[in-house]
């Protein structure tokens, strides 16, 4: 078991944003850095997976044997690819068995799980090809698709990160530049998130911590930039705060280069993620001395994010059924995080408890 990082750690309060944003009205969400930031904790999740994408590697893309490289991030991705369709399954049955005991047939409708029921054969195809995602289970179909791209980009930086990290931008621009989106099927629409447009993020996070073991004058960057990322974060506060949003009628052509829309990923909420990691790189630290419990229980949770996030998913949907049927009160919603927080710790120390046996 590796001790608490920064990587980690932060990749822990993102998981349990991601748990309480999953759970519409509830108290806690205030928290959540969605209601001070532009970006909110999906961007940080994948951000702080490019992070993790470049340690992989060693720090350098060319630190690994290229087929033992690609070799496991395949079988990482169809690890994912598993976690997805058990999640979304137990999530239909959870659904299913709610409206069997509550004799509520709308619970059958919720998040688009209606096809699961009503055109069994086809979704079920559409869970096997990522098509079919019902609503909060859709940012591991995104991870799939977001790791096997990425393996393009690596290995382009093995070459230059540069060039990787202007590849991912060109993809970037053409696909919000022509609205390019992957289809949903059996349903109509398309993907909540674009992962044509979100790959810049891990790209960004990979080249970001590749970089600092391969520049010297990294860390001195990054102090540089330190007070504009702070005024960058404010701003984005402000914009939160009074609740500004670009009207979509006004904005000029390419809209999507202009509005804070996070199925593509519009280009202010991934500067708001940049910003806010420049912002608070130096609290790690301080963090882990001052507060190191909090600090070792988060980084618990980001070293077995995938374990994690899949329960977390769980329980946010057993959570909004909770608040569906009693009362929701402040003291409901204590119980829901409290219960929640306890039983994410246990599933980090059943997967750490796992991964270390014989």
């Amino acid at each position: 078991m590796r001790p608490p990082n920064a990587i980690d750690f932060w990749r822990g309060i993102a998981l349990v944003m991601i748990f309480i944003n999953h759970i519409p009205g509830m108290d806690y969400s205030i928290l959540t850095l969605r209601n001070y930031a532009i970006s909110d904790a999906a961007e940080l999740f994948v951000f702080l997976a490019g992070c993790s994408l470049a340690l992989v590697a060693n720090g350098k893309a060319a630190s690994r044997p290229v087929g033992q490289l690609v070799m496991r991030l395949v079988m990482r991705a169809f690890e994912i690819w598993q976690a997805q369709i058990v999640t979304i399954s137990v999530a239909v049955a959870i659904l299913a068995a709610g409206a069997i005991a509550l004799d509520d047939p709308l619970l059958l409708e919720w998040h688009n799980a209606g096809p699961a029921f009503f055109d069994t054969v086809r979704s079920s195809v559409g869970m096997v090809l990522l098509t079919y995602q019902i609503g909060y289970f859709n940012i591991l179909p995104l991870y799939v698709v977001l790791l096997l791209l990425a393996i393009v980009f690596i290995l382009m930086a093995r070459w230059s990160l540069i060039a990787a990290l202007a590849a991912s931008t060109a993809l970037y621009v053409v696909t919000l530049a022509f609205e390019i989106e992957l289809p949903s099927w059996p349903s109509e629409g398309a993907w909540f998130f674009n992962p044509l447009s979100w790959q810049l993020l891990i790209v960004l996070g990979f080249v970001t911590t590749a970089s600092k073991g391969k520049y010297p004058a990294w860390r001195e960057t990054v102090e540089r930039l330190w007070p504009l990322a702070v005024a960058l974060v404010l701003v984005g506060l402000v914009i939160v705060w009074v609740d500004y949003r670009p009207d979509p009628m006004l904005v000029p052509e390419p809209r999507y280069f202009f509005l804070f829309d996070k199925k593509y990923l519009s280009p202010a909420r991934i500067l708001s993620m940049i910003a806010i990691a420049i912002a608070f790189y130096p609290a790690f630290p301080v963090l882990l001395r001052y507060a190191g419990p909090v600090v070792r229980y988060c980084s618990s949770l980001g070293r077995n994010s995938l374990a994690v996030f899949c329960v977390a998913s769980l329980l946010a949907l057993a959570g909004q059924m909770a608040r569906y049927v009693g009362e929701p009160t402040f003291l409901l919603d204590t119980l829901i995080v409290a219960l929640g927080l306890v039983l994410l710790r246990i599933t980090a120390w059943l997967a750490e408890s796992q991964s270390s046996a014989p």
